[in-house]
């Protein structure tokens, strides 16, 4: 990665991604590396490393940060949370670098084609529902049991889903996501190192 330059650090970067403040002690990282040891995604892709996401986050520097394709790799098992000795809420942050890096256009293809499953929660109260042969197959398994055939989702049941959707402004952001252009994302953490501010990384 090319030499970062003072125009794209950014000083607020943590209150920026942590805006819910649901990881209020990340300075509290002792980059003592156990998050980065025991998760199953950095065996697997050695450029993902949490403790240099979070060194990222702490210095101010979001120029890799959200180019990144290894932010989308994590899948969200708290191994690291659960081995922390300071208790960082490591998958809480992901989250929401996630969320900061779909408002600047980055990791969009992860997110926009799952819309068309909340949309469909948003109408019809249930958010996967299979093809006809599918329905057929669960219909009987549900008669075998002694159920309804088919899951029935009140009139008022998907009102007040709606009313969460439209309140929380999910159907507004995720309309959102659908407009924006996509930016190109790169294993832009393959060649870094954990360095301080300035340093080509």
């Amino acid at each position: 990665m090319s030499r970062e330059r003072d125009k794209d650090w950014d000083q607020d970067l943590y209150k920026k991604v942590d805006r819910y403040r649901l990881v209020e002690n990340l300075e509290q990282c002792l980059q003592c590396g156990k998050c980065t040891g025991n998760c199953p995604v950095a065996a697997i892709t050695p450029s993902y490393n949490p403790r240099q996401v979070i060194n990222d986050i702490l210095r101010g520097s979001p120029v890799r940060l959200l180019n990144s394709e290894e932010i989308w790799r994590c899948f969200w098992c708290a191994n690291c949370y659960r081995l922390c000795p300071v208790d960082i809420h490591y998958p809480m942050l992901m989250m929401q670098i996630r969320y900061y890096a779909l408002e600047n256009g980055y990791g969009l293809k992860y997110v926009v084609p799952i819309n068309k499953y909340a949309f469909r929660a948003l109408d019809e109260g249930l958010t996967f529902v299979p093809g006809r042969k599918g329905i057929e197959k669960i219909k009987k398994l549900r008669e075998g049991i002694g159920v309804d055939s088919w899951p029935e989702v009140s009139d008022k049941a998907k009102q007040e889903y709606r009313a969460i959707f439209e309140q929380t402004g999910v159907v507004d952001w995720m309309r959102a996501l659908e407009e924006k252009t996509e930016k190109p994302l790169s294993l832009s953490y393959l060649e870094g190192k954990i360095g301080t501010r300035g340093e080509a990384c």
